[in-house]
């Protein structure tokens, strides 16, 4: 074989061409290598790029959840900071339309008896109804929300089949966020925004802000309303805790009067004197058993006989039934076993006493106390034949501070406390009445066990 077959052959022109083909073909391959490296750095440096982009945004994002949950924090601050009710609503829609960014709101108040929303507050640049507004519970977004206990994000009104469209220049927009006010399964009212300020529909996101305002706010109104009620009462308690003083102070100083005269004889004078002194320590007593009431101070434990105390009450409050003409007539159960309860029994009893006497005060009547062993308790009866009740005053009877007495004739505490110390002994009271002929209370109070009786 020649050389020029060895080693290839040549062109038309007689070059030598394998070599050189050879060589082109080499410088081809590295170059398509390089393009495929540069490429997958290129698309690495794409990935890359879009990654950081991605994290730009998330970033942003996130900035932005710092920024709304410190707004979150202030809305809180602000919330639980308000002292009452009015200020509670103001602060909370004036937050919720700064975060929301949105330019109408409204707080309203489900009243259940009614079926109808109140308005407690309302922002708006037009036609802002005003505060105490009813409207009723079953009408657009708000009454969507009353009827399901949800919340309601509405993009756009126009194309939400659930609510009918209505022609009104109040609302800029078809956008509107209405979420539920409740409280442990207790609802209270609703929280309304809409009209966002660049006129663009509310989000989801948006949904859960004013979700979380709402949360704060239900939270907010049970605390102002406890802390209201908790005012209210102490008031009321303060001003008639007199109502439980009177009866035995009133007593003593009757009987006090009456010794202080000089034409009785010595052993009504004596008589006078212990009345009044035990008056008195039952003023004592009274008092320690009302402190007990927020002390759970068992100031009332010794050891009684329920005749003794029937007999007390009546003695210490004779003058009314004098003055009155009103009989009394006592059917009281000799040999009957002791109780507990001592000052707080007693106050119960004066208390039923005093208000049969009071419940005739036209005049005339009789008064009937008996006492009996039933079981392990004793009962006893105080009943009156004076004006009655009607069941709207008898479901109302243990509240405190209710009264069926005209103003300055009753405080409405004593039946209330009454129930209390008899709860406290695992007794019970109950009242029965009939409109013009009378009231009857029963009190049934366990006995002391044989075993831990003492001899009185």
């Amino acid at each position: 074989m020649s050389s020029e077959a060895s080693h290839g052959g040549r062109g038309p022109d007689g070059i030598l061409f394998n070599g050189i083909d050879s060589s082109l073909g080499k410088g081809a391959s590295w170059r398509a290598v390089e393009r495929r490296v540069l490429l997958s750095k290129l698309q690495d440096l794409e990935r890359r790029a879009r990654r950081l982009e991605y994290l730009e945004t998330r970033l942003r994002d996130l900035s932005h959840e710092v920024q709304l949950l410190n707004r979150l924090g202030e809305v809180t601050h602000a919330i639980h900071n308000a002292s009452d009710l009015p200020r509670l609503f103001n602060a909370v829609l004036q937050h919720a339309l700064d975060i929301l960014r949105a330019d109408c709101g409204s707080v309203l108040l489900y009243e259940s008896e009614s079926d109808e929303l109140v308005i407690a507050k309302a922002c708006g640049p037009n036609h802002v109804p005003p505060e105490g507004t009813r409207v009723p519970a079953s009408q657009g977004v708000a009454g969507h929300v009353v009827r399901h206990r949800q919340a309601v994000h509405v993009a756009d009104i126009a194309k939400d089949g659930r609510f009918p469209v209505r022609d009104s220049g109040r609302y800029a927009t078809g956008s509107f966020l209405s979420v539920p006010v409740q409280e442990n399964g207790t609802f209270l009212g609703v929280l309304s925004v809409a009209d966002r300020r660049d006129r663009s529909p509310f989000t989801t996101h948006d949904l859960r802000l004013a979700v979380a305002i709402a949360r704060e706010l239900a939270v907010a109104v049970g605390r102002i309303r406890q802390f209201e009620s908790a005012q209210d009462f102490q008031r009321q308690f303060v001003s008639k805790l007199a109502h439980e003083l009177r009866n035995p102070l009133d007593g003593a100083l009757r009987f006090i009067n009456l010794t202080l005269a000089d034409h009785h004889p010595e052993e009504r004078r004596r008589r006078y004197l212990m009345a009044s002194k035990q008056g008195l320590e039952r003023l004592t007593g009274i008092v320690n058993s009302l402190t007990g009431l927020s002390r759970s101070i068992r100031a009332a434990d010794e050891e009684v006989q329920v005749n003794d105390l029937l007999r007390q009450a009546i003695v210490l409050q004779e003058g009314k039934a004098e003055q009155r003409g009103i009989g009394v007539e006592p059917d009281l159960e000799d040999g009957l076993p002791p109780v507990q309860g001592g000052a707080g029994l007693f106050q119960v009893f004066t208390n039923l006493v005093s208000n049969a006497y009071d419940a005739m005060e036209a005049g005339g009547g009789t008064l009937r106390v008996s006492s009996r062993r039933e079981g392990d308790a004793i009962v006893v009866q105080v009943s009156d034949t004076g004006c009655g009740m009607d069941p709207e005053a008898m479901a109302r009877l243990f509240v405190p501070f209710f009264t069926t007495k005209p103003p300055g004739k009753g405080m409405g505490l004593g039946l209330g406390v009454c129930r209390e110390i008899l709860g406290r002994l695992h007794g019970r009271i109950e009242a029965a009445s009939t409109p013009g002929k009378g009231t009857t209370f029963t009190v049934t109070v366990p006995c002391v066990p044989a075993q831990e009786a003492v001899r009185l």
